[in-house]
């Protein structure tokens, strides 16, 4: 039994924290299977014997009518969702502004009525059930488990005391019903203040616009200082120039996963539009109005407002992590003018145009609602690091610039490579090509591809070789338009030999599987590397390496050796051979990471054909899975991990579409519409775990449009969709349409499935189908 502590720290990491020679070889994900065997639409139901009427039931109301998304599409987002929920079903969605994967995410940190927030409801600095807001930060995470970044707060107030240089001491009172959040837009008034603050994003620079009562004492508070919980400011400094008309500084904070590096620097340039010559500072708690500049752990600015004739003022804030002069040629190349407005106009058409890629039709407002409020969460990380003119400060603390390309930080690997980057290499590829050649850079300084970089440095965060993973599935997809035997040689190395993100990788590659005594989590680390070694199998063998493509795909099978046919489950293993004995199938052991045997069963995505093998062959391995999955809709929900399908979190994720591998469309259907419908929502609880940087956003897009992607392969499997109608931009003149006239109405059987003119014998696409663009028409039935 876990301590009350461990469950805590557990509840806030929620991430974000015998050979078997007879299976088909690591290259075949998905089995042979008979032809989809559709029963006939006018199929006679057999005679039955009369019987007495039925008790009267409730009769389900009909599904709505299907509406087609019109634009403006961003009216259609909501960055509230996700941003509440109960324990582990806690979405951590930043609600404030910022452009797509931009270095700008200004928002507010909120709290209780007491400045009270715990760690594992406010990884984002915001939570949906809190009262108060504590300030707004710059710099924050979408979606993770792990509290991080929140650097330099700011503050309107009214009247200025040493109190007010603490977080608990100008805590302002806050209602929903008086708070706006948009796509590149959030506004809330407070209650006691009658402050309104308005804030809009460029990707460098946050504006504020703050309207005071009129003939109030205002004053604008810029916080060194400020922290989320668990974030520790380590070194900070501000100075205010009157003369340039500028506050300026820089702040260190290391956080849950930063402090693992030394922190980060963070640094900043403000401007605002009124004079600052009666400006001050403040140290430890005591004001200094004639000292212009402080340094220290707890600083910070302020600066009286003249609300007599104006009560309104804007401040804009250029960040950098390179250095503080590219803090402020951001601010001049971004916003110079100070011009909220046109910020704010700039900002909304740059996600018209992103969201526009993605035009559906489903049954009703709500469902548009989720469906383009996921779109836009799989917008928002990883967070761009390379300034205006492209330098940046790399893993290795060196400054260096980005030759054609963007350099790109803060990428949740663990997560995100399963759905997340699948995704946007699909409808965003030049997002996706950045992100590949930033891991790329950083590989170069490491030796090998990072698993959890954050702002200068990399954390090591979680386990596996993702990056690697990652890059091969980018691959795969057909994006490739970088140096390719570049990408590949990183990937070889770290997968090869030490230095390597992959600990234990003599033991891996010795034993076979990585054993109890080599790390923590053995057996999850064990299936991660033998899950990238199938990805890059496939890499190697399509740039031509095939003598590394062979041991890849004999190493892709690793995983099998956890088996214990004796337990019938997923096992560690001790270095002598002898696998672990585990009580209870549903407990959490010290050789998983962050699941249990009935979420690690299934993790082979690269190798179901001889998942299935192992398991006792199709039959027995669909009867398995519908077994986890009848257990999990007869589970009362709590704020813990469930015990069986856990969507909450990663490792399980793909299990619902798994049915679709072996041409079960109607069971993988059944699955994937349950999730859908019991465990995403259109409000604050409206994503059932931490986002993980898009990466249950990502899915939750996946299961409207009917098809999944079985990261690091080829393969795309197909179960009922919830929209009606979709289509997909995916570039070049090339469109992904589907068509499906039942869907969203609980239609679980496919009577036909078509890939343009070609009826579909398996229930499955590959990436050449996807990729080239077709029309994906659904004919359901129930």
């Amino acid at each position: 039994m876990k301590s009350a502590r461990t469950l805590a720290l557990a509840l806030c990491l929620t991430a974000c924290s015998e050979h078997s020679s007879a299976a088909p070889a690591a290259d075949a994900a998905l089995p042979d299977a008979p032809a989809l065997d559709a029963p006939a639409a006018d199929a006679a139901l057999p005679d039955a014997p009369a019987v007495d009427a039925p008790a009267a039931v409730d009769v389900p109301a009909p599904p709505p009518d299907p509406v087609r998304a019109t634009a403006p599409l961003v009216r259609y987002v909501d960055p509230l969702i996700g941003t509440g929920g109960l324990g582990f079903g806690t979405g951590s969605a930043f609600p404030g502004p910022q452009r797509a994967f931009g270095l700008a995410r200004p928002g507010p940190d909120t709290s209780n009525d007491r400045g009270d927030a715990p760690v594992f409801s406010h990884c984002a600095g915001y939570s949906y059930a809190d009262t108060h807001v504590v300030g707004f930060s710059q710099l924050h995470m979408h979606g993770t488990g792990i509290v991080d970044h929140g650097a330099l707060g700011f503050m309107p107030t009214i009247g200025m005391s040493a109190a007010k240089t603490r977080q608990r001491g100008r805590l302002e009172r806050f209602r929903h019903e008086r708070e706006t959040a948009a796509a590149g837009y959030y506004r809330v008034a407070f209650e006691g203040s009658e402050t309104v603050t308005e804030i809009t994003a460029t990707e460098h620079v946050a504006l504020y616009r703050v309207t005071f009562p009129r003939g109030a004492d205002g004053h604008l508070l810029f916080d060194v200082g400020h922290t989320l919980s668990d974030v520790r400011i380590t070194e900070g400094e501000v100075e205010v120039d009157a003369a340039a008309g500028e506050l300026r500084g820089r702040v260190r904070f290391a956080g849950g996963y930063s402090n693992r590096f030394g922190g980060v620097d963070a640094y900043w340039v403000a401007r605002v539009s009124r004079p600052l010559a009666r400006a001050g500072t403040w140290s430890d708690g005591v004001l200094t109005p004639a000292v212009n500049t402080q340094s220290g752990i707890t600083v910070g600015a302020y600066v009286p407002v003249d609300t007599g004739a104006d009560a309104t003022v804007t401040v804009a804030i250029g960040l950098s992590l390179t250095d503080l002069a590219h803090a402020r040629a951001n601010l001049a190349a971004e916003a110079a003018d100070l011009d909220f407005d046109r910020v704010r106009r700039e900002s909304t058409a740059s996600w018209e145009s992103l969201l526009s890629r993605v035009q559906v039709e489903a049954r009703g407002e709500p469902a548009l609602k989720m469906l383009y409020s996921a779109v836009y969460h799989t917008l928002l990380m990883p967070t761009l690091a390379s300034d205006a003119d492209g330098a940046y400060r790399g893993v290795d603390k060196m400054v260096r610039r980005a030759e054609g390309f963007r350099y790109y930080t803060d990428l949740s690997l663990w997560d995100t490579y399963r759905t997340e980057h699948p995704w946007l290499t699909m409808v965003y590829p030049d997002y996706q090509r950045d992100f590949v050649r930033s891991i790329m850079a950083m590989g170069e300084v490491l030796g090998f591809y990072p698993r959890w970089p954050l702002g200068t440095g990399e954390t090591g965060g979680m386990l596996g070789d993702c990056g690697a993973l990652m890059v091969a599935d980018t691959w795969l997809r057909g994006v490739r338009d970088y140096d390719v035997e570049r990408a590949w040689g990183i990937a070889r190395a770290g997968a090869f030999a030490t230095p390597s993100r992959r600990e234990a990788l003599g033991e891996y590659l010795s034993l076979g599987y990585v054993p109890i005594e080599g790390r923590g989590s053995s057996a999850s680390a064990t299936m991660e590397y033998a899950y990238a070694d199938g990805a890059l199998s496939r890499m190697a063998r399509g740039l031509g390496h095939a003598a590394d493509a062979e041991v890849l795909a004999q190493r892709a099978t690793s995983y099998r050796n956890l088996y214990d046919p004796a337990q019938r489950w997923m096992v560690g293993r001790h270095r002598d051979g002898r696998f672990a004995e585990m009580p209870r199938a549903e407990s959490w052991q010290d050789y998983y990471s962050e699941g249990n045997a009935w979420q690690y069963l299934w993790f082979a995505p690269h190798d179901l054909g001889g998942l299935a093998t192992l398991l006792g062959g199709r039959e027995r391995f669909l009867a398995r899975l519908d077994e986890m999955f009848e257990l999990t809709f007869a589970a009362r929900r709590t704020p813990l991990p469930d015990n069986y399908y856990w969507h909450g979190n990663e490792p399980d994720i793909h299990a619902p579409w798994i049915p679709s591998a072996f041409d079960d469309f109607a069971a993988s259907s059944r699955y994937v519409d349950w999730v859908r419908t019991q465990r995403y929502t259109a409000g604050p609880d409206g994503i059932p775990g931490n986002d993980d940087a898009g990466t249950l956003s990502a899915w939750y897009v996946f299961a409207a449009l009917g098809v999944f992607p079985i990261a690091g392969t080829e393969d795309w499997l197909l179960a009922a969709p919830s929209v009606t109608a979709a289509e997909v931009s995916l570039g070049g003149g090339r469109t992904l349409r589907v068509t499906a006239p039942e869907g969203g109405t609980g239609a679980t059987t496919a009577r036909s499935l078509r890939w343009g003119t070609e009826t579909l014998a398996h229930p499955r696409l590959t990436q050449a189908q996807v990729g080239a663009g077709g029309t994906l028409s659904f004919e359901l039935g129930r």
